[in-house]
């Protein structure tokens, strides 16, 4: 069995870095690559929802109820000799929500975890997208070269059904004040 596999695929961070992430930095065989896993760029041209729909088809296991998508994608520098990392994605960005936090097994940091969400404030999608990326301790794989084992990252794309719920209230709400006339532009005046 795979790990982090039961009935659905449900792995726990610990598990995301140790049995994935790490032999895929070290070009090992990753299990469930391809079916689990997919090699994706998470900062290119193609829209969250795009990617979505793409890959929502192609997996063969009920992943967490159709609530998360998994990539191995490559981060890129925004200059070459930089070190902040780009993260454009289609016709927004990703923007970190809060600090990478800190991954333990066995009382030692492996890993670090840090949350985003697509922002874009001129579509409807603003907000409706989170992406959980994993990057590897350096030390795991013996590299003395941080960026080396910061290449690739692990990447969890989810709905955001919050931000997509308000939304969806919002426009039950705006709908609601036309149809009683409660409208907020009301309060200007009426040309005579």
């Amino acid at each position: 069995m795979k790990p982090g596999f039961t009935a659905t695929f449900c792995p726990v961070d610990e598990e995301l870095i140790l049995r994935y992430l790490c032999p895929k930095v070290r070009g090992e065989e990753v299990p469930g690559e391809d079916y689990l896993i997919f090699n994706f760029n998470l900062y290119g041209d193609q829209e969250p929802w795009e990617i979505w729909d793409m890959y929502n088809e192609r997996r063969k296991n009920d992943l967490r109820l159709n609530k998360d998508l998994y990539f191995f994608s490559q981060r890129k520098k925004m200059t070459p000799n930089g070190s902040r990392m780009g993260r454009t994605i289609g016709s927004g960005t990703w923007k970190g929500v809060d600090a990478a936090k800190k991954v333990y097994a066995s009382g030692s940091v492996i890993g670090f975890r840090k949350r985003f969400t697509y922002e874009n404030k001129e579509s409807v999608h603003h907000g409706g997208w989170i992406m959980f990326e994993f990057t590897l301790d350096p030390s795991l794989v013996g590299m003395h070269d941080e960026q080396e084992a910061q290449k690739y990252v692990l990447c969890i794309l989810r709905k955001n059904e919050e931000s997509q719920e308000k939304r969806k209230r919002g426009d039950e709400d705006d709908q609601e004040r036309v149809a009683t006339g409660d409208d907020v532009h009301n309060d200007c005046p009426m040309p005579e």
